[in-house]
Order: structure tokens, then C-alpha cells, then sequence
């Protein structure tokens, strides 16, 4: 079987080609406008590409919460092409399924089951690149990556992991509303840290800023 590279979302760089951050969401979302386009026979011309928080070309809500989380953690971007640094260019976009659907929900119609059977293409990914750090943006992309089919592949790719996830939840009392899971988990050469999705119901920015200073150690740690 001839191999497929699995699709990247943003520009390739040197600084993103090995040991760079890699942002993973569920699969390639199919909104009912897309639908309705399609059936009209309407396509969109496919955005060129750029770094991962050019406003210009990769406008999207997903991108656009993404990047609201990082300033929330002191990471800041830039959004305007010509001020890029080593930084953005690290950065790349990617989705563990390639595949369409019109559901972003990674607990019902996405099973960990369909992750795990579906993992060859991002798991390729990741050996070609090999970023120090990884979030899995969706509540069941960590469960996937530890499934015990995957193990043996994943800790050739990494190395060797420390152990289970860790769970985290904010205690602040500052903070309201239901309290969501924030896992980090260490590998050998790569720092993992799983994220509910963007779209999920309830989820705030205040509380996701609430864990900075967890985000703020994986980073200093490598």
C-alpha cells in the first residue's frame, strides 16, 4: 500500500518539520453550511497555506479559541504574516481523523474504538515529526493515544511513558460553572496535554486561563 501523508492544515517550516507544537483536533468538520454548499454545487477554493495563527488564511473558530487559550496561558502569537517568528513557525494544525463529518462530538458519534482503529495516518505524522509538544484537543484523543494496541508504537515514536495521565481540575473559587478535565502526561521526548474540544457546552475561557500554571511547567520542562 503506497503511503499517504496524513494532511496538514498549515505551511511546513524547519521549525515545525521536528520537535515542534502540534495542535490535533478530532477530524475535518462538515457544517451544515458546507453541506448545503456541496449540494448546490458550490465549492470554496482551499485557503493557501500559512503558520498556524495567521488570521489572513486560518480565521476559523476553532483557531480563533485556540489561540484566545494560549494568550490565557502567556503565549502569545502572532496573527499578521510578515511578524511570524520561530515560535509560530513551530507550530502546525493537524486533525487525528481525516475524515468529514457534520458533528464535532468526540463522546458520541466518535468513539475512542474509531480513534484507535483509525490512528495509522496521525500516528505516521507523528513519527515523521516527533513535536516536543502535543494537544489533543478533545476529551477522548488522550484515551486513543494510550489505548493498549497503540502503546508499543506510540513509546517507539516518543519513548517511554511516565505512566497514566494526570487529571487536573481548577479549585479556584474564582472561577464558576462545571468543572471540565484538563490530562498532561510525559513521554521520553514529548509532553502530551489533552483539552476538551473548543465547542464543548459550558466549557469558559476564564476557566481554562485558571490552568496556566500547569500549561506554563510543561512548556519550561522541555
Amino acid at each position: 500500500m503506497p503511503y499517504i501523508p496524513h494532511p496538514i492544515i498549515t505551511k511546513d517550516y524547519p521549525e515545525n518539520a521536528q520537535r515542534g507544537v502540534m495542535i490535533c483536533g478530532i477530524n475535518f468538520g462538515y457544517s451544515d453550511e458546507d453541506k448545503k454548499h456541496e449540494l448546490a454545487g458550490v465549492f470554496s477554493e482551499a485557503e493557501r497555506l500559512s503558520f498556524f495563527s495567521d488570521s489572513a488564511v486560518n480565521n476559523t473558530r476553532f483557531r480563533n479559541r485556540i489561540l484566545t487559550w494560549l494568550s490565557s496561558w502567556d503565549i502569545e502569537l502572532a496573527t499578521s504574516s510578515g511578524n511570524e517568528t520561530m515560535l509560530e513557525r513551530s507550530f502546525f494544525q493537524t486533525n487525528w481523523l481525516n475524515t468529514q463529518t457534520n458533528s464535532i462530538t468526540s463522546d458520541s458519534d466518535i468513539t475512542t474504538a474509531v480513534l484507535v482503529r483509525e490512528a495509522d495516518g496521525v500516528l505516521n505524522l507523528l513519527n515523521d515529526r516527533k513535536p516536543r509538544i502535543i494537544f489533543l484537543v478533545g476529551s477522548r484523543l488522550i484515551e486513543a493515544l494510550n489505548d493498549i494496541s497503540l502503546r508499543e508504537r506510540v513509546e517507539s515514536i516518543f519513548g517511554i511513558r511516565s505512566g497514566n495521565a494526570l487529571v487536573h481540575r481548577t479549585n479556584s473559587s474564582t472561577v464558576s460553572g462545571k468543572r471540565f478535565k484538563l490530562l498532561t502526561q510525559s513521554f521520553g521526548h514529548t509532553k502530551v496535554i489533552g483539552l476538551p474540544h473548543v465547542q464543548t457546552r459550558g466549557l469558559t475561557d476564564e476557566y481554562i486561563a485558571s490552568f496556566k500554571p500547569i500549561i506554563q511547567s510543561q512548556f519550561r520542562s522541555l
